[in-house]
This record gives C-alpha cells, structure tokens and sequence, in this order.
C-alpha cells in the first residue's frame, strides 16, 4: 500500500515537472499603442505567464526574416530599427516597443522570439495604428518672388 502511495507520488512529481518544462516562456498580453500611422512606433505589449526564473532572464527579440516567409507576411521595414525593452510597471512586465522609422501602414505584424531559462518560443503580435486625430496642420506656401 505504502510503495503505491510512493509510485504515485513520484509519478505526479514527474508529471509535473515535464509540464513545467514544456511551459511557454511567456504569452503576449494587451497592447497598448501610443502612437499613430505615420509617426515612429511607440507601443507596450504586456508580458503574461511569467515565471519568477524568467523574470531577470527574459530576452526577447525580433524573430528571423525566414520566420516572417513562413507565416507569408511580409515584414515591414520600419522594425529593422526596432528597439525593445522590457520594463516592469505596477508589479507587471511589459515590452517596450519603439522605432525611429514611421509606421506607414494601419497594422504591424510582429513575430517575437522569446527565450528564458532554457526555453525559447516564437509569439505573434499584431498592432493597430490608427491615424492621429489632431495632425500637424500643413506647411504654409513659401512665398514666391512676385510676393517678396
């Protein structure tokens, strides 16, 4: 009886510890953009399902252009200057987004590749621009000769 409830016991640890070990780095939360279609992206993406070991170990980069062919999207040229940074907030994890090229386009499509404590996966995201509600109003006509 004893050796069942220890047979048991030593295959629920394993269990567990396979289903830890196939557990995904981290899942891709809310986004949160603040910026607009023709500007520089500025975005934070929530960083969700986090382990306490991966917190300081998190690296997350833009996955491969063969990633992008795969999936047949094209990858846009404003992320080849994407930055990203994770940074917590209010006790939670978020990845910082930001380009110095615009975004020209109403969507981004976004393939991470996340890695921490030995593990490593690909997320996908898509972020929504919208056009700024206030534009800059247009540059005013320089003045010809006659008017000068």
């Amino acid at each position: 009886m004893q050796r069942n409830t220890l047979l048991t016991s030593i295959l629920a640890g394993a269990g567990a510890l396979l289903l830890a070990a196939a557990a995904p780095a981290a899942e891709l939360g809310d986004i949160a953009v603040r910026s607009y279609i023709g500007q520089p992206l500025a975005a934070d993406i929530e960083l969700v399902q986090l382990a306490p070991d991966e917190v300081s170990a998190l690296q997350v980069r833009l996955a491969q252009q063969d990633v992008y062919r795969g999936a047949n999207i094209s990858m846009n040229p404003a992320l080849g200057s994407l930055h990203m940074t994770v940074v917590r907030r209010d006790g939670r994890q978020f990845l910082h987004l930001t380009t110095t090229r615009a975004i020209d386009a109403e969507y981004v499509h976004l393939f991470l590749e996340l890695s921490a404590a030995g593990r490593q996966d690909v997320r996908a995201a898509t972020v929504w621009l919208q056009a700024d509600p206030n534009p800059a109003p247009p540059p005013l006509p320089a003045p010809t000769a006659a008017q000068a």
